[in-house]
């Protein structure tokens, strides 16, 4: 049966090309990470596997400051000078970020080194080796994510998204699946092996996203930006950063200070599962972010309208039908990790509900966060942190795991539905609406 003629211009438009390509690349990525985790989940035992998760979510949340914001800023820096053939502000930029990283890296692993001996001073040998492998893993995934920024800018989204989505999964289970077949796995040898394979894709994305920037033309008579403009563009991104981070991982380290690694461990295969429901959305936004924010410079407020028409109609129905996979077929997922991990069904469904309504302002959510909206970025973001802790040391104690899954959820579609307020309020756009006829100014 021939496509309906309204359809036929949308199957060719860049955001739905691009965003299948990089969803393809998330689904297979996500599909690594799920085996592996599945594995993980049966050769640790459930203490084990839960001290994993639970170090791996300080790791998340120590890596917030490390980046100091620019994990974000940089992919609007280098969008800015890749348009403008400043090649050497881009250089520039990137040497800067380095120094930034490394040395709040640095400084992280050694606080949090120190913080480990002084706070728990008995604890296991297990859970000290695995977290001082998470600390310097800290270092090494933030410089990743630099790498990741700049290619993003450099427009190479496909790309750095495959190195890190399927290179180093199957760098990882392949490490883990040698390490289980040598001898008896803990959390910290599991640990250990994803430091090992991440320091080698951080030499990977170094060289290739250098190779990238050395590519672009230059204009020799191009400025280079006081660190100054830098520093004070990507501070307000931290909380922007640690947003998205708590939101994924505070459930879990709540989950473990309050009920134990025990619980945290059995929640965090449920809350992969139910984050499948978003792998669409987050494929259309990571392409649609640079396509804003240069259309929003332009003052093409009619076209980017359409864009984010575009955006959310397709964000929504992915959802839905990641969900009508998902949600009946939860207990299934969670038998795949063992059958201690199935009590988890019920998060599955909690979460995927937050994610329904979060895909339905996620379009604008993402052009709050890559256009100049750093301040009022700050304030969602603080705002939404509140909620999310009230909600999580409410719910936790009296619902347990499913009140941890009701604080994310409401969360995530708390933040959402508030950034498209602010952006609706400063620029007209809103997640769907009739576009203007002509181009609009943007103010």
């Amino acid at each position: 049966m021939a496509l309906p003629r309204s359809l036929r211009p949308l199957l060719g438009d860049l955001l739905v090309v691009d965003g299948a390509r990089i969803l393809a690349v998330n689904v297979a990525g996500a599909g690594l990470a799920f085996v592996s985790h599945v594995l993980f989940a049966r050769w640790l035992s459930v203490g084990s596997y839960g001290t994993y998760v639970f170090a791996l979510g300080w790791l998340n949340i120590l890596f917030i400051a490390v980046q100091a914001g620019l994990n974000l800023a940089m992919v609007r820096f280098i969008a800015e000078y890749r348009a403008q053939g400043n090649r050497a502000a881009m250089q520039a930029v990137i040497g800067f970020s380095n120094r930034v990283v490394l040395t709040l890296g640095l400084c992280a692993a050694a606080g949090g080194s120190l913080a480990v001996a002084v706070a728990w001073p008995d604890a296991a040998d297990e859970t000290r080796r695995t977290f001082h492998a998470a600390l310097a893993l800290t270092v090494v995934m933030a410089l990743i994510q630099q790498r990741a920024a700049v290619l993003q800018g450099l427009e190479r989204v496909v790309q750095s998204t495959m190195i890190f989505e399927i290179v180093r999964p199957l760098l990882l289970l392949g490490a883990v699946l040698v390490l289980a077949q040598a001898s008896d796995l803990d959390a910290a040898v599991v640990m250990a092996a994803n430091l090992g394979v991440s320091a080698g894709v951080l030499i990977l994305l170094t060289a290739y996203a250098r190779a990238c920037v050395l590519a672009e033309p230059a204009k020799s008579d191009r400025p280079v930006p006081s660190w100054r403009h830098w520093l004070k563009t990507s501070l307000p991104y931290v909380a922007v950063t640690g947003l998205t981070i708590l939101l994924t991982q505070m459930d879990i380290l709540m989950i473990g200070h309050i009920l134990g690694p025990e619980q945290a461990g059995l929640y965090a295969p449920a809350a992969k599962v139910a984050l499948l429901a978003i792998f669409p959305a987050v494929a259309i936004r990571t392409r649609f972010g640079p396509m804003a924010a240069k259309l929003f410079a332009e003052k093409r407020t009619g076209d980017l309208q359409r864009r984010v028409n575009t955006a959310t109609s397709l964000s929504l129905l992915a959802c839905l039908g990641m969900l009508a996979v998902i949600v009946p077929g939860r207990a299934v997922i969670l038998g795949l990790f063992g059958e201690a991990y199935t009590p988890g069904a019920a998060v599955v469904a909690i979460l995927g509900a937050g994610y329904l309504a979060y895909s339905m302002f996620g379009a604008v959510e993402m052009f709050f966060l890559v256009g100049p909206f750093e301040r009022a970025n700050a304030l969602v973001a603080a705002a939404t942190l509140g909620v999310n802790l009230i909600l999580n040391l409410v719910l936790i104690p009296r619902l347990g795991i499913e009140g941890a899954a009701v604080a994310t959820g409401a969360a995530m579609a708390f933040r959402a539905a508030l950034s498209a307020a602010v952006v609706n309020r400063r620029t007209g756009i809103r997640p769907w609406a009739r576009p203007a006829p002509s181009a609009g100014t943007a103010p």
